[in-house]
């Protein structure tokens, strides 16, 4: 090999050395940021349900075996016309339930009693917020509605919203609830951080996962999904995969709108097909 031949691979070689050692700084980062990246919790009240005219319980959920988690949650319970059904909802990872109240409020049209929850280190819940920590309070919010309301297992629709998706679907393959509602889903966080960083191996770096995907296809009780195609932060693409995965009876349902916005609740008589579809178990692909 010439000189000149000679110094070139020895460029080379640095060069990739150089990259190496960029590209490991730079997962190392996201590894140890992660938590930071997915949950972005609020103390701040935003919304309120009065607000709506509902009338609503403020109650604390008991962590049972939590471990290092802090021992309790809080909730809201808003009581619904028809007896003996429920909607139990699970936002995604920013803000807290405060930000949720016009989604609540539209769940309420349905007539069905509506709980929701803050995840461990949200809003009015103490702790720290954890991928098993959000699994508990949705545990926990189960207990509440079947121990405590009395409310029979096959009367609970279970709805997860964003992040919220993997949530729902892993009480969903856990309990026999009536139903599974996915809106605007994360399909899970390793989906979401290979689209954002494409050029690095996400599914090893990813130790937070809520993978609704692996979840949805323990499930055997019927599911809609809803996603909008002009989503910007969750793609349409992870709708079509959640809906993949879930058995059926399932049906699929297009939305106005983007990841954050609500006008999709603005659709004439959408409240009602919904609620219809949740209650009279009538389903169509």
């Amino acid at each position: 090999m010439t000189g000149g031949l000679l110094q070139f691979a020895r460029a080379i070689e640095f060069l990739l050395a150089v990259g190496g050692l960029v590209f490991a700084a730079v997962g190392l980062r996201l590894f140890f940021l992660q938590s930071r990246l997915v949950f972005r919790p609020s103390r701040e009240t935003v919304g309120s349900l009065g607000d709506y005219r509902l009338a609503f319980e403020e109650v604390t959920l008991d962590l049972r075996g939590a471990g290092r988690i802090s021992g309790c949650v809080k909730g809201w319970w808003i009581p619904g016309s028809l007896p003996g059904k429920v909607i139990l909802y699970f936002p995604g990872a920013i803000g807290n339930m405060s930000c949720e109240v016009g989604t609540l409020a539209w769940l309420a049209k349905t007539g069905a009693h509506v709980m929701a929850v803050d995840y461990p280190g949200f809003g009015l819940s103490p702790g720290r917020p954890s991928e098993r920590g959000c699994y508990r309070a949705a545990e926990a919010a189960w207990r509440y509605a079947v121990d405590e309301k009395r409310i029979q297992p096959a009367d609970v629709t279970i709805f997860g919203r964003s992040l919220g998706a993997g949530i729902a679907a892993r009480l969903a393959s856990q309990r026999d609830c009536g139903s599974l509602v996915i809106h605007s889903g994360v399909a899970s966080v390793p989906a979401v951080a290979a689209r954002r960083y494409p050029l690095l191996p996400t599914y090893f770096f990813c130790y937070i996962r809520f993978n609704a995907l692996k979840y949805l296809r323990r499930c055997h009780c019927p599911t809609l999904v809803m996603h909008s195609p002009t989503d910007r932060v969750i793609p349409l693409s992870h709708g079509k995969r959640i809906f993949s995965a879930a058995s059926s009876p399932k049906r699929f349902i297009s939305l106005p709108g983007d990841h954050y916005s609500n006008e999709w609740q603005a659709v004439p008589g959408l409240a009602d097909e919904v609620g219809a579809w949740l209650f009279s178990g009538l389903v169509t692909r």
